[in-house]
């Protein structure tokens, strides 16, 4: 009987296992898997190993939605979506020259963030100039409502 009960319990971590590896395990889709790429810019420093929920978090629903993208087949011009992602360095050079470097390699189609508003004014310039949509998750700068000035941009 004693030991029934113990084998009971060394089965019932390993069953919970099971379950946690087969339900919670996330597999973001590989970001070179397509020619159409969204850009995501997200505020984290370079060079440092912490990172903040002010990062994680919109990190996780950019891809998220991409996920959910592939999920629902939703395609441009018969591809999925695929993606990058960059550090801004929390400054508006770090974000113009990850987008610079995206644009130059890719097919980029639009631009999620960046998260400042000194930076997502840069950005949507710089995706006007090219006829890219660009959309900021937490930029709050009244002045990047002006669909004049910013015409390709979105909050």
């Amino acid at each position: 009987m004693l030991h029934m009960w113990c084998f009971r319990w060394w089965i019932l971590p390993f069953i919970f296992e099971q379950i946690n590896i087969h339900y919670a395990r996330a597999a973001w889709p590989l970001s070179n898997m397509s020619n159409i790429q969204l850009l995501g810019l997200f505020a984290d420093a370079a060079n440092t190993s912490e990172h903040t929920e002010f990062s994680v978090h919109p990190c996780a629903m950019f891809k998220a939605a991409l996920v959910l993208s592939r999920q629902y087949n939703i395609k441009i011009d018969g591809e999925f979506i695929g993606w990058q992602a960059a550090q801004t360095g929390g400054n508006a050079i770090g974000a113009l020259r990850s987008t610079c470097q995206a644009v130059a390699t890719a097919n980029v189609v639009g631009i999620v963030g960046p998260a400042y508003s000194r930076e997502a004014s840069i950005i949507a310039a710089f995706a006007h100039s090219d006829n890219i949509p660009a959309i900021s998750y937490a930029a709050t700068e009244p002045d990047l409502s002006d669909r004049n000035a910013y015409p390709n941009f979105y909050r």
